[in-house]
């Protein structure tokens, strides 16, 4: 009993540590699976709840940074190669989203004509012959039935899923197109959207105006009060809705670049190797020198591309040493070496022969005794042929150089041959020799050093500590200290700050920060970078805006000298050029046409203008009206009817080109876009 009530007595205590427990049992369940409290820690990002998974999106990110290399590019941040693949898969997402909703399937027996019918599509045929086979159905067959091939399991494992991605690239390029069949047939031009196009662009009238520029008006008589440009914001405030969360950031770039010193100190260690040079022989001076890259290479004044290069072999003694490029904190250093005289190429027939020596002889004879060469090279055992090619000796050190020289012009010989293999040459012609020069290159590059880091950093520190809020991060300050602040808006799908590269953890910062904070310096790989928060903006772009408030101080500045501008001018003319007296401008003329975006003389988008224009009564005044950036009076002075004859597929032509299919595929994926709530989680798992 005494010890049930000494239970009872602790039973707030137990319950407690049972809670305890009971939580870390479930914290340590979460932590242990893929989920936790805090959201999918596999979710790269949700589009309407539709997830990517971190590590499809890890592989489509390898696949396209391993596309480029391929095709010779390198991105210098992976960041903005996985941007790239994100924006791929949420594009991707909502396609398919959309092909779901509409019901559009791709049958087996349209999948099969596609890959494997007599009108297969092109690039199957071609990846069957990069496997040296005929066709698609020989690669399929291949893959799926290895034994008939003697094709080990490995191997056919590899073929059979190469097979399966290409079946799922060719399904989705199938249903894409029936969406754009679909899209095509729905949105075409009918007769009156057709006449409408004809009738926007059949006439161009000319007009005769006077035009008061509103930018001529003093700004100051015309204040703006915030409140009217927040109605001004409020009238277009769909104009400004915001796909994510975005940050106006200030920030601080501090490249990291050699000082004078540094640039000194590297040209003191240049001249000495130059001297260094020219008492040694070759490269010795530079030879166990890791700062340096060095290279000798045998070129005629025509191969040299560089012309200080060339102007160095061409003009300077043998031994001689001179630098001839100095780019990007590069040293090029050359020394002559040598000239000579060589053979600068040769031309040549060539055939390789798979077969034994004999009838390496054999066919050598028949070529040797006046055959035809193009039928020669279909003899069985050929493998390759070429015919009238120039070949470049000069700097050749292969074997085959001293035969191509030696070789009688006008008769085949074997060059290079194996136990079943040779490759037989015939000389045609050499070029005359030229002068070729040797020249050895020495590279010297360097970077800030050491002491030149140290001394940015702490000078950025310093003003750091100094300016520790965004109000004291300002461009005063920073000029003051010899920087330049620079703004821009980041989102959790930036891949950098300013194009700054490897500066993602300076945007997980800005993204996570709170509203007048200013970040300590971020190394950014050649560039230190700090930054301040400036403003949030959750929904929408807000009226307080820097371009939002210079867009409708402007917008409700011009009304207000447009509207005292057409008060003062009420009554005051007759025509144009008494309009013309009253504002103190020149008459000008222009041609209009309805369709048109731009006026010459005008500006861009003057609808009141346009739309006046070509329903006015010729030589009747029109206005003075309020256009965009200016109070305007004009007549139409005469109309070019071109009287070209309308033509419904013409103007269909233009429509569909405009506002129908083509220009709704072209936007397609903004269209999709648009509305989805999209979730973007790359700074939760990325900071570099």
């Amino acid at each position: 009993m005494a010890t049930l009530e000494k239970i009872r007595s602790k039973s707030g205590l137990l319950i407690v540590v049972i809670g305890v427990a009971l939580f870390a049992f479930i914290i340590g369940d979460f932590i242990n699976s893929s989920t936790t409290i805090f959201g999918n820690r596999t979710t790269i990002a949700e589009v309407d709840g539709k997830e990517i998974n971190i590590m499809d999106f890890q592989d489509r990110a390898q696949q396209l940074s391993q596309q480029a290399e391929q095709q010779g590019y390198k991105q210098e941040d992976y960041a903005i190669v996985q941007q790239q693949a994100l924006a791929q898969m949420i594009n991707e997402t909502v396609f398919n989203e959309e092909i779901e909703r509409l019901g559009i399937t791709v049958t087996d027996d349209e999948l099969s004509a596609a890959m494997l019918g007599e009108n297969a599509l092109p690039q199957m045929n071609q990846i069957a012959q990069q496997f040296g086979l005929q066709s698609a159905a020989q690669l399929h067959d291949l893959a799926f039935n290895p034994s008939k091939y003697g094709i080990q399991g490995e191997q056919a494992a590899q073929l059979q899923s190469m097979w399966m991605a290409q079946e799922e690239q060719v399904d989705n390029m199938l249903r894409s197109q029936k969406l754009g069949n679909l899209i095509a047939g729905a949105i075409t031009a009918n007769k009156l959207d057709a006449k409408a196009i004809y009738d926007e662009n059949a006439s161009t009238v000319k007009i005769v105006y006077a035009k008061k520029d509103l930018s001529s008006v003093e700004d100051d008589k015309y204040p703006v009060s915030q409140s009217e440009i927040n109605a001004l914001w409020n009238e277009e405030k769909g104009l400004y809705k915001l796909p994510e969360e975005t940050r106006l950031v200030s920030y601080i770039s501090v490249a990291i670049e050699p000082s004078t010193d540094d640039r000194l100190a590297a040209q003191q260690e240049v001249e000495q190797t130059i001297a260094a040079l020219r008492t040694t022989p070759g490269l010795d001076a530079v030879a166990n020198n890791v700062k340096y890259v060095t290279e000798t290479v045998n070129l005629p004044a025509s191969k040299i591309t560089n012309n200080q290069l060339k102007n160095f072999a061409t003009e300077a003694a043998i031994d001689s040493v001179a630098i001839v490029s100095f780019l990007n904190n590069e040293y090029t250093i050359a020394k002559l070496l040598g000239r000579n005289s060589e053979v600068d190429s040769v031309n040549v027939d060539m055939i390789a022969y798979q077969a034994d020596a004999a009838k390496c002889d054999s066919l050598m004879a028949v070529l040797n005794s006046g055959a035809d060469f193009d039928e020669v090279a279909k003899t069985a055992g050929v493998q390759a042929s070429q015919k009238d090619t120039w070949f470049s000796l000069v700097g050749e050190t292969s074997p085959i150089k001293a035969k191509l020289l030696e070789a009688a012009t006008g008769k085949y010989f074997v060059g290079d041959s194996t136990q079943n293999m040779a490759v037989i040459y015939r000389v045609n012609e050499r070029k005359a020799p030229v002068t070729v020069y040797e020249i050895a290159t020495a590279k010297y590059s360097f970077e800030a050093s050491q002491n030149t880091l140290n001394k940015l950093n702490n000078d950025l520190h310093a003003f750091l500590a100094a300016h520790s809020t965004d109000t004291a991060f300002n461009s005063m300050n920073a000029q003051a200290a010899g920087y330049q602040l620079l703004k821009t808006k980041v989102t959790p799908s930036s891949a950098q700050l300013g194009n700054i590269i490897s500066s993602r953890a300076a945007v997980k910062w800005a993204m996570e920060a709170d509203k007048g904070e200013v970040s300590p310096a971020f190394d950014c790989k050649g560039t230190i970078v700090a930054v301040a928060v400036n403003d949030i903006y959750e929904d929408f772009v807000p009226a307080r805006d820097i371009d939002v408030q210079t867009k409708y101080t402007m917008k409700a500045r011009n009304d207000k000298k447009a509207a005292d501008l057409l008060a003062q001018y009420e009554g005051k003319g007759q025509n144009v050029n008494d309009y013309a007296a009253v504002m103190e401008v020149a008459v000008d003329t222009a041609d209009v046409t309805f369709g048109q975006r731009f006026v010459p003389g005008i500006g861009i988008d003057e609808a009141a203008i346009m739309g006046n224009a070509v329903v006015a009564q010729q030589g009747k005044l029109v206005g003075p009206l309020k256009a965009n950036n200016s109070v305007i009076a004009y007549e139409v002075i005469s109309v070019d009817d071109q009287s070209r004859p309308y033509s419904y597929e013409e103007s269909a032509a233009t429509f569909n080109r405009q506002f129908g299919a083509e220009a709704v595929s072209y936007r397609f994926n903004q269209i999709l876009l648009n509305g989805k709530e999209i979730e973007n989680n790359t700074l939760k798992f990325y900071t570099e």
